[in-house]
């Protein structure tokens, strides 16, 4: 007896007897997370959604879909039909964060008929998009069966047929329709609640370069791990639709010289999720899934993607993440320009520029106005150990004609957390200003 109708038969069998069984799936953490060879990847929203389109009029004996938002009435017509042709379609739509208003229509329409739907646990935000045919082959996305985003989102498709990942996620979906919610993990697959330690690992083993798209940034894990990939050399890009939501956090990650682009609202809207670790010409590391960067996605909500290696795969994600990063804008840290004076001998010097809050291995840069045109001037920094810094950069520089001077020069990688002070000595005055090195 296969493992799907081994845990079909005891979830039935427990419901039946009144009691919760809750079978023994191994952690994500204990397995650790392969690469899962991939079949077919479809990047949108070029390759619009007819791949699905026949994988459910091909299915022969079971449909299972997990889907956060479905809206489509073709795929909801394709359902019923197989349900008619005596296919067991089963679904299971999202009902919590006003799930049960958005899938009403589409819940209203397969509940009429002989499909199987219900509604996920309500305590919980079911954000996974997958669909799983014959329990042998299995469609693994980042967007949502929502007929009106197809032309305008980017987002990525793709077919796993190893199976033991499909074994891992027609159990995981059972457990799911019957209201038990537990998790099989195996593979490249990786599940939320609990990915985070996956996705912080994929970016913490790149070695060259990371290309990230997602449609939120809200956790300081990612966040976190991010910077120190660059921090570390890494190239890091990460391109995202542009929002006031993620503002301070892309300008966070700007400031540790990580690339940000972001798109405008009438260019493709970044839906995708999904991280290329050291991609180049087909070899590379990718993720693609439905988890978000954010607390809730990453440790609360039923979210699933795969990690492959898989060439084709690489060589997509690859493709379309550079073709949106090429076309963004360039999101930069933000300055503080307020002034500040100092006098010596009745003459006043003026800090025009500083960057106040910094990361280890970032770049800093400072700007003086003397009143005297062509003055010399001295920057001399005070880390936050008591040491003076000696980085290249520092020291005397001469004002042009207008008065005006800059320095810029580097924090050291490993440079202590804390105030640092900058002094600045010219002939017309002498000024000091403070900074936080984070």
């Amino acid at each position: 007896m296969s493992a799907v109708l081994t845990i079909r038969g005891i979830i039935g069998a427990s419901l039946i007897a009144g009691v919760t069984f809750l079978p023994v799936a191994t952690s994500a953490a204990s397995v650790g997370h392969t690469a899962s060879p991939i079949v077919n990847v479809w990047t949108e929203p070029a390759s619009g959604y007819g791949f699905l389109d026949a994988a459910i009029d091909s299915a022969e004996h079971s449909i299972d879909v997990s889907m956060y938002e479905l809206s489509d009435t073709t795929i909801e017509h394709e359902l019923i039909a197989r349900a008619n042709a005596g296919v067991d379609v089963r679904v299971v739509l999202n009902s919590a964060y006003d799930g049960t208003t958005h899938n009403a229509d589409s819940y209203a329409a397969l509940h009429a008929s002989k499909v199987h739907v219900e509604w996920a646990r309500g305590n919980q935000i079911f954000h996974a998009k997958y669909v799983v045919i014959d329990s042998r082959v299995a469609y693994v996305g980042t967007g949502n069966l929502e007929s009106n985003d197809y032309s305008s989102t980017r987002d990525f498709w793709v077919e796993d047929s190893r199976v033991a990942d499909v074994d891992a996620m027609t159990n995981t979906f059972i457990s799911d329709d019957a209201h038990v919610g537990t998790t099989f993990q195996t593979g490249g697959l990786v599940w939320s609640p609990g990915s985070t330690s996956a996705l912080v690992g994929l970016i913490d083993v790149a070695k060259r370069s990371l290309l990230v798209e997602n449609e939120e940034m809200d956790s300081t894990s990612i966040e976190s791990a991010l910077k120190s990939a660059a921090r570390r050399g890494v190239s890091v890009k990460v391109i995202m639709t542009a929002s006031s939501s993620w503002t301070a956090a892309l300008e966070s990650l700007a400031a540790s010289r990580v690339h940000v682009r972001v798109l405008s609202s009438s260019q493709v809207y970044i839906h995708a999720k999904v991280i290329c670790d050291d991609c180049s010409g087909g070899a590379g590391t990718v993720f693609i899934g439905s988890e978000n960067f954010s607390t809730s996605s990453l440790s609360y909500n039923r979210e699933l993607g795969v990690i492959t290696t898989t060439p084709k795969v690489v060589r997509a994600v690859d493709s379309a993440v550079h073709a949106d990063y090429a076309i963004g804008t360039t999101v930069t840290a933000p300055h503080a320009t307020s002034p500040s004076k100092g006098t010596s001998g009745g003459s006043t010097v003026t800090v025009t520029s500083l960057e106040i809050l910094i990361n280890p291995g970032a770049e800093d840069s400072l700007g003086v106005h003397s009143p005297k045109p062509d003055d010399s001037c001295n920057l001399a920094v005070t880390l936050p150990s008591g040491y003076k810094s000696q980085s290249q950069g520092l020291g005397v520089a001469r004002a042009n004609v207008d008065g005006n001077v800059t320095w810029k020069w580097e924090i050291g990688p490993s440079t202590d957390p804390g105030t640092a002070r900058a002094t600045i000595t010219c002939t017309a005055g002498s000024v000091q200003r403070t900074f936080q090195i984070r």
